[in-house]
């Protein structure tokens, strides 16, 4: 009795959104291992691994979200792409009213998560009202999030839920504000009184003018400046956003200096 044999499935070229940093995200900020390790947590098994390289080869076409809604588009084996859907639980209105009074109350914190760091005590706030701010495998509504995609896999997440979840950390990484996003907290309304407002122009100190000229005078690499603004969120090219950038700030620089005078710049 010969039993039949199917050929591999092999997932199409996609020009999508290509994750840049996934082998080093579990080296960045605490809440980017935090989040990696949630979904490594999860237990998919190989499909973990496919969902990485979905997220690194682009394969995730379209990613939006709105809040807790999010939306994306992964192209797979087939020539549709399969659609997406993460819907991550709330605190109730009330109970993020008394989160927000919280942050107000420590504008310290506020400042933090403006300049993009996310403070321990934020995670608290949530987890005090009995919402978590990382998603809980296994976790039973109302504390997790409800994962859908229009793959046949009967497993839920699959790996192209896996593959928009890796995305969502790096984004996350690069803007923990994000994460509070998605948990229902919109950080900029936590400012309604600023809104129309002049701003105000303050001199620097001193010593912040003395600092920034040491840096400049110190600074000779022409893409050190790429290693403080991190990762663009959803990059399409094939090559890391920082390398591609790095050739280009290199022979820009090359052709800025006096010895480059009548060079011409060809990028």
């Amino acid at each position: 009795m010969s039993s039949k044999v199917y050929p591999p499935r092999v997932a199409r070229a996609a020009l999508g959104i290509r994750a840049q940093d996934l082998r080093t995200l579990v080296r960045k900020a605490w809440w980017a291992r935090r989040w990696i390790a949630a979904v490594e947590a999860f237990r998919l098994g190989p499909r973990l691994g496919r969902g990485r390289q979905y997220a690194i080869t682009g394969q995730v076409v379209d990613l939006r979200f709105e809040g807790p809604h999010v939306t994306a588009a992964v192209l797979g084996s087939r020539p549709k792409p399969y659609a997406v859907t993460l819907n991550f639980t709330t605190p109730s209105d009330e109970a993020l009213a008394r989160i927000a009074a919280r942050l107000k109350a420590r504008p310290e914190l506020l400042a933090r998560v403006l300049v993009d760091e996310l403070p321990t005590e934020i995670e608290t706030f949530f987890t005090d009202e009995g919402c978590p701010l990382f998603p809980i495998p296994g976790a039973k509504p109302p504390y997790d999030v409800v994962m859908s995609c229009s793959c046949p896999d009967w497993c839920k997440p699959c790996k192209h839920v896996a593959a928009v979840l890796f995305l969502l950390g790096e984004e996350i990484a690069r803007r923990p504000s994000s994460l509070l996003a998605i948990r229902g907290l919109d950080v900029d309304q936590l400012f309604p009184e600023a809104e129309g407002a002049e701003p105000t122009l303050q001199p620097l100190p001193q010593e912040m003018l003395l600092e920034r000229s040491a840096v400049t005078a110190t600074e000779t690499d022409p893409t050190a400046l790429l290693s403080r603004l991190g990762s663009v969120p959803f990059w399409r090219g094939v090559n890391r956003c920082q390398d591609s950038l790095a050739r280009i700030y290199t022979r820009a620089h090359a052709a800025s200096t006096p010895a480059a005078e009548g060079n011409s710049l060809s990028l």
